[in-house]
């Protein structure tokens, strides 16, 4: 006899149809949209206690959960991949932290903690031996990598990071609460920056939010200083953004508070100050209903000239077609075909263009079971790839030119390449990091960021600042200038500081790239700005430039390997050959080298892997080298940690599992209780100590009414008890962790913290780390659900 249940998960999008048939002790089950339930859709088989055993995709590939009897993941069996299933293996410690993970070639990493849990060891066979230490608040204080180099942190008393000190390295700042004299706007908030590239300084208006951020970069001799301003509306809402060129950006917006509109007020011909004269870039921005963006219309100099970027979406909500480049001027239309696991197949594209014909452009893509790519065709040409099971590539072929990689069978480091040209004889240093491929040579700083790359007669100098962006680049480079959500906006000379590119975003879309010609000489130069419009795909890879003047290509990328290896068409414009260096999402064509930097790490686009081992090890994948998991065509990695992953489709250890959801509503209708009586709800609250005027933000959770549980919560601070803070105020609560980690750290980004009369710290700022690849999601998610904190209405310390 079986039972079947139907459960909501999540927004509502998603229906889980559940049966529980008690001969199996399983419950089955699948996911589908609202609308329907479909069939081949994703079921899942879960044991008494509802852990989730096995998943069957709809291509019928299987996924296996192993546990051990405290019920934490053991064994994960990923699907049968050329004859053999691909296993993930886990241990634990005595205080349920994972303390070994074993690959699908057997190489384990071990992480060792000290009697408080910290970890104090990580041993990988890709880095070496890292060790750390930490102070008695749980920072961490020292990390010794597998080269020996020390990097030591020091904190003030709210635990906010002051200062970063790097074996043979420039020292790393971070000033707070206005510098030297406290500035109240600044409350809470880093207003300078010094590192090996100079500095920078942050500025904010009187609502807390930032006005400016100004970048002193000294480097090859040089010194310059750009500055990006930003201007808010009543709603908070970001209304401009003024470039360091003077070029001025501004954002219209629609009742929902989205974009709906672009515009340019550019910089004076003068080449100082911003003219009172507006160009629109984008205006009529739409979205479907979920909020993605169904198109735009580009505005040009001619209304005859104008014409409309065009998104749409199937009813599963992915992308299923987009133009790129006007259809009066060899664009296109791509039409996206997926398979039954939502993996690409193919692009098909439509238009009236000869050079190249629409037909030329189509492209087929084939997968192995575990989604990596292994095949593709396009413009007359072939490619394969074969992997290992933890994901290296191990053959590529490209045309009828077969090619093999060696890989270190002690580690996933990439030992050798027999092409294509040039091939490849790597050597690695003791973290990881690879130090010469025979034509390339790396040498790398204290702090493990590659210092200065020789090609050939050629080296390039980098400089990095404190948030690891590269802000500087000799030979051919320039100085780098990025926006909050660290998207580069704005590219200049080292020499003079003047624009040589300033590129505008729609969201996480590059839509626009700006550039200057100056004509004459001083003092009677003239500055004239042209503007060329971006043509991102369905990833936000620009995959065409066109000229906002008559909408002709200047460039094109749309029709190559999928790994990058390909280069770009370049055409004639104005002067000369129009060059632009943005490629996937995060990414920028370096010259000189043939790389390109990619944030945290250097991407090759030849061998698909990246130079240097994951920064965040195993939390970004099992192989620390591999690139989106070995999918170029739907994966994304802007920062170059991870594959964004909001929400982990699969439990993994100490990552939540949303199908415990489903299985909870499922035991309660079968056996009349949750397993674990009531569902976590996640509150956020404030506690006020009237004799400093501290206040206090947090989060807490339980299974309680949210009072129960800051009841609870109050009984576990006794310290905050005794130094006179009062009990804690509900903020909100919800049934989300995510939003209520992002609201918690919005309240002490308002409220500042508290610390005890001894000085101890009790509240964190900034808490939620620069280089935590969730930070955005949790904000986003924050403003999504509770809107932004309105500072003279919802500080709830009174």
């Amino acid at each position: 006899m079986s039972r079947r249940i139907l459960s909501r998960l999540m927004s509502g999008a998603l229906i889980v149809v559940m049966t529980y048939t008690p001969l199996l002790g399983a419950y089955t089950g699948t996911v589908a949209s609202a609308q329907s339930v479909p069939e081949g859709a994703t079921s899942y088989k879960y044991d008494l206690v509802g852990n989730l055993k096995e998943v069957t995709d709809p291509l019928g590939r299987v996924t296996n959960f192993t546990y051990d009897p405290l019920d934490r993941v053991k064994q994960v069996e990923q699907p049968l991949t050329n004859g053999a299933r691909p296993t993930l293996k886990y241990g634990y410690d005595g205080i349920d932290q994972v303390a070994t993970v074993t690959d699908p070639r057997k190489l384990e990493t071990r992480y060792d903690v000290d009697g408080l849990g910290n970890r104090s060891e990580l041993r990988s066979p890709d880095t070496g031996l890292t060790k750390s230490t930490y102070d008695a608040a749980g920072n961490l204080k020292t990390s010794m990598d597998g080269r020996g180099k020390t990097t030591t942190y020091f904190y003030d008393a709210l635990n906010r990071l002051t200062r970063i000190d790097y074996t043979g390295s420039a020292s790393t700042t971070f000033e707070y609460d206005g510098d030297t004299t406290l500035t109240p706007t600044a409350a809470g908030k880093i207003t300078r920056m010094t590192d090996e590239s100079g500095n920078t300084r942050y500025t904010y208006n009187e609502f807390g939010r930032l006005a400016t951020k100004t970048q002193n970069t000294i480097g090859g001799g040089y010194n310059t200083t750009h500055t990006l301003a930003y201007d808010y509306d009543g709603a908070g809402r970001l209304t401009s953004v003024t470039y360091p060129s003077g070029n001025r950006v501004n954002y219209g917006y629609n009742q929902a508070g989205q974009v709906t509109s672009i515009t340019l007020n550019p910089v004076q011909a003068g080449g100082t100050g911003t003219s009172t004269g507006s160009i629109v870039l984008l205006n009529n921005i739409t979205y479907a209903a979920f909020g993605g963006t169904t198109g735009w219309t580009w505005s040009n100099s001619t209304q005859a000239n104008q014409y409309a970027h065009v998104r749409t979406y199937d009813l599963d909500g992915r992308i299923s077609s987009y133009t790129l480049g006007s259809p009066s001027a060899n664009g296109v239309v791509r039409t996206v075909h997926y398979d039954a696991a939502s993996r690409i197949k193919g692009y098909i594209h439509t238009g009236t263009g000869t050079t190249p014909s629409p037909a030329s452009l189509n492209q087929t893509f084939g997968y192995d079971e575990l989604n990596r790519l292994t095949s593709y065709s396009g413009n007359g040409t072939s490619q394969t790839y074969a992997y290992d099971v933890s994901g290296n590539r191990i053959k590529a072929g490209f045309g009828a030119n077969s090619y093999t990689n060696t890989i270190d069978p002690l580690s996933n480091k990439l030992s050798a390449t027999t092409g294509p040209v040039p091939a490849k004889k790597n050597v690695y240093n003791d973290a990881g990091n690879l130090t010469t491929d025979g034509t390339l040579v790396v040498t790398y700083s204290g702090r493990g960021r590659p210092y200065s790359i020789q090609n050939g007669a050629v080296t390039t100098y980098q400089l990095f600042n404190g948030m690891d962006q590269r802000v500087f680049q000799s030979y051919g480079g320039g100085v780098f200038v990025y926006d909050e959500r660290g998207q580069l906006v704005g590219e200049y000379n080292y020499a003079n500081g003047k624009a040589t590119r300033e590129t505008v975003y729609l969201g996480n879309l590059p839509v626009a790239v700006l550039t200057q010609t100056v004509t004459g000489t001083a003092p009677a130069q003239s500055t004239a700005i042209n503007v060329f419009h971006i043509h991102p795909d369905h990833l936000g890879t620009p995959r065409m430039v066109t000229r906002s003047l008559d909408n002709k290509i200047v460039w094109r990328w749309d029709n190559g390997d999928p790994f990058g290896l390909t280069p770009p068409t370049e055409y004639f414009s104005g002067s000369g050959t129009f060059t632009f260096n943005l490629r996937m999402p995060g990414q920028y064509y370096d010259r000189s080298t043939n790389l390109f930097y990619n944030h945290f790490r250097d991407y090759d686009p030849q061998t698909g892997r990246y130079l240097q081992s994951d920064p965040i090890g195993l939390d970004g994948g099992v192989n620390t080298y591999g690139y989106v998991l070995g999918n170029p065509v739907s994966n994304t990695d802007p920062s170059g940690l991870q594959v964004p992953m909001p929400m982990p489709p699969i439990p993994m250890p100490g990552v939540p599992n949303p199908s415990m959801e489903a299985s909870r509503v499922i035991a309660k209708a079968i056996f009349g209780k949750d397993p674990e009586e009531a569902p976590v709800t996640y509150q956020t609250y404030t506690r006020l100590n009237k004799k400093t005027g501290q206040c206090y933000s947090g989060r807490t959770s339980g299974r309680g009414t949210p009072e129960q549980n800051l009841k609870d919560r109050k009984n576990g601070q006794p310290i905050l008890n005794a130094e006179g803070f009062d009990d804690p105020i509900l903020d909100k609560s919800s049934e989300s962790p995510y939003g209520i980690r992002g609201r918690e750290q919005q309240l002490i980004d308002i409220n500042g913290g508290a610390k005890s009369d001894e000085g101890q710290s009790r509240n964190a700022i900034r808490g939620v780390s620069k280089i935590n690849p969730f930070g955005d999601y949790y904000d986003a998610s924050a403003i999504n659900e509770f809107g932004e904190i309105k500072r003279d209405r919802e500080c709830t310390c009174k």
